[in-house]
């Protein structure tokens, strides 16, 4: 690969979606965002739903504008984002029907339909994969039960970051990390399952062939490319699910290491070079989702920042103008013994009234309600570390691997009240990851991929010298 490359990463969150430059010399990386925007789900016919159409115009915007500082020149572009959401596709390759956003509350009547074509036990064994009412095989079965006539009018159905690449190569496939959060890949054939869609009369030729991180897809639509004043574009799926990037992107070596990727969500576990699926684990609500060069993160989801910003918005109508890093600030002599609430709860996963929610969390333990925004926050947070500790423990008790250093990485790495409380509650040392974990991340993998290096130490080693300036 050419010195003086230029690689471009779109990194799509929940709530925000940026567009990366990197310079990349051979030796090291300079990362620049170029274009940063607004994303949330929106009302629609009674559902929650994704503005995939704004979302697109916002990538080609992102594109135009590092295609302007590359001169022109690029060699390479990826997409991650989030997990488990998808679309359906006609022959022609358009959309059919809505986006539905994981938060939807369509779903949670389909777990209890699901365990009754297949035992909650045997979809664990099958697919690794904690039992989340948001997961793709509940999403889909709420589809096909309110819109039949959609699903049966698709040719393919695919997740969401292989949707936008879809569009950039018109290349259809489903990327093995984003792939894995489904509840539909068999974790130990790493392949669709055919006994899982058999039970659910769920056609597998709908779904798009599966490629590991860091697959090249082919060049740029041309039109595309002309548009954007490009040519000989590659586009590579990196790790398309944003916590595969995020891991990827960890510079530190992974033995004896857990990581927090910390945002909307905190994925909290470790790197393992195979699934953990045991009684233990299942009991744990653990899951195993892939990684870059076949391993394995095992991890369990805790509902992470979600609960401060649904917090915020209603401080926000109420008046009140507060920021993550304000009120992190002004409780940052919080004490780790103090109130608390289960952060795993379901009642949490759903938009609105969180300050109501928390506070009748708060009387369920026993502890008085609380309406001023920094208790509330500080409360946050202890909740928060109290269920990274519970879950590092559980980590090393069923691996049987012992952890003696936390990476934080994502946005959350920024709050400096909660990675106290949590070195202090988990009695780990804590190491300061990037903050922008998932964009280096999705760039190493591309790097890796036109440089055609394949172990995980060497795209460790490409993260490790990919930097934002200071």
């Amino acid at each position: 690969m050419k010195t003086g490359t230029h690689i471009v990463a779109t990194d799509l969150g929940a709530e925000s979606g940026r567009v990366v430059l990197c310079r990349w010399t051979g030796e090291q990386g300079i990362l620049e965002e170029v274009h940063r925007f607004p994303n949330g789900a929106r009302e629609e016919a009674g559902h929650l739903v994704w503005d995939l159409d704004r979302l697109w115009q916002e990538i080609v915007k992102g594109l135009h504008q590092a295609a302007s500082k590359a001169g022109g020149r690029i060699a390479s572009v990826g997409v991650d984002g989030w997990g488990v959401d998808y679309v359906l596709l006609d022959r022609t390759g358009n959309r059919i029907g809505r986006s539905y956003c994981y938060r939807d509350a369509r779903s949670l009547p389909q777990m209890e339909r699901v365990f009754a074509l297949i035992p909650e036990k045997r979809l664990y064994e099958i697919t690794g994969i904690q039992l989340l009412p948001f997961n793709t095989v509940f999403q889909l079965m709420a589809h096909i039960a309110e819109f039949p006539s959609e699903w049966e009018r698709a040719a393919k159905w695919l997740t969401l970051p292989e949707y936008f690449l879809f569009r950039l190569s018109g290349v259809a496939m489903a990327e093995y990390t984003e792939a894995s959060t489904t509840q539909l890949l068999d974790v130990h054939k790493r392949s669709w399952s055919e006994e899982l869609t058999r039970a659910l009369k769920l056609n597998l030729e709908k779904f798009p062939s599966i490629a590991p991180p860091g697959t090249p897809l082919g060049k740029m639509r041309k039109e595309l490319a002309t548009d954007l004043g490009l040519s000989n574009v590659q586009v590579i799926a990196p790790a398309c699910h944003d916590t595969g990037a995020a891991v990827a992107g960890i510079p530190f070596p992974h033995e004896k290491l857990a990581f927090i990727s910390s945002g909307t969500w905190s994925l909290v576990g470790m790197v393992v070079p195979s699934p953990v699926v045991t009684a233990e684990s299942s009991e744990g609500n653990f899951t195993n989702e892939g990684g870059a060069a076949g391993s394995i993160r095992f991890l369990r989801n805790v509902i992470g920042l979600w609960l401060l910003q649904e917090c915020l918005r209603e401080w926000k109508a109420q008046g009140h103008e507060l920021t993550p890093a304000d009120l992190a600030q002004q409780c940052s002599e919080a004490p780790a013994v103090g109130p608390s609430f289960d952060a795993e709860a379901k009642a949490f996963l759903a938009p609105g009234n969180m300050l109501a929610r928390i506070n009748a969390a708060l009387k369920a333990h026993g502890f008085d309600e609380e309406t001023q925004p920094k208790e509330i926050a500080a409360i946050i947070f202890r909740s928060l570390a109290r269920q990274y500790a519970k879950v590092i423990k559980d980590l090393q008790a069923i691996t049987g691997k012992p952890i003696e250093r936390i990476c934080i990485v994502g946005g959350g790495v920024k709050n400096e009240t909660l990675n106290r409380l949590t070195q202090e509650l988990t009695g780990r040392e804590v190491l300061r990851g990037p903050s922008e974990s998932t964009a280096i991340g999705n760039i190493a993998l591309q790097i890796a991929a036109l440089e055609k290096t394949k172990s995980l130490d060497q795209i460790q080693a490409i993260s490790a010298r990919l930097k934002f300036p200071t």
